[in-house]
């Protein structure tokens, strides 16, 4: 008997999307549509979730909630700031890995990567990279998760923490993972993937475009 993966691909947003990023996702969903060719053994459910409103913890939470109660095996976050090939999707599900992320370029500069590894030090994402790198944590814009994580993980799975020492809240994606470490669940950037997707902001954020900190004079460095 054949492999059923149930996916939801889940977007949460605050209610405008861009035309880039639903030209991707019509990409993505036909790609899928055809099956898996990096688990051909597996028979593929594909749906789509949304979840809007200002307060993206409490959107990324619901779509979680959601997708268990409705019995999918399956989670792919895809924020509507990302652009993406068609084939991304596939690769990340063909690693058979609880949770693999990308890596991505944080939308600042000088330029870096939102992934972290275990040590504390980002990750950068090289023309010579491939394959999967363990993290500590990564940003959510293109993520799997095997559902089988948030349930053996305690909720809340998205809440942001207050560090004291910089008077600032974190992000949802740095407490989500180090929760999903402790609850035994390895993490991973897929390298292959990462270099299919860009981040979208006033600028289109590549992994192509990171330079050295040595090499860049300023902000206005954008080749």
């Amino acid at each position: 008997m054949s492999e059923v993966i149930k996916l939801v691909i889940a977007v949460p947003t605050a209610g405008m999307v861009r035309s880039g990023f639903a030209y991707s996702l019509a990409g993505m969903v036909a790609k899928l549509s055809q099956g898996l060719p990096t688990r051909p053994e597996a028979e593929l459910m594909l749906t789509i979730d949304m979840q809007e409103s200002s307060v993206i913890h409490s959107n990324r939470e619901q779509l979680v909630k959601r997708a268990i109660e409705r019995e999918h095996t399956h989670l792919m976050f895809i924020d509507d700031d990302m652009l993406f090939e068609p084939q991304v999707g596939e690769i990340m599900l063909g690693r058979r890995q609880p949770v693999v992320a990308v890596n991505y370029p944080i939308k600042k500069f000088p330029m870096d990567f939102v992934a972290v590894a275990p040590n504390g030090r980002r990750i950068i994402t090289r023309e010579a990279s491939t394959g999967l790198q363990e993290i500590a944590y990564s940003g959510f814009g293109v993520s799997v998760f095997d559902l089988e994580v948030f349930k053996k993980t305690p909720q809340p799975w998205f809440q942001p923490e207050f560090v004291p020492e910089s008077d600032c809240y974190t992000t949802e994606d740095n407490p989500c993972f180090r929760r999903i470490r402790e609850a035994g669940f390895k993490c991973y950037v897929d390298h292959d993937a990462s270099k299919l997707v860009t981040h979208v902001g006033g600028f289109n954020y590549h992994w192509s475009q990171w330079k050295p900190k040595e090499q860049v004079t300023d902000g206005s460095d954008k080749s």
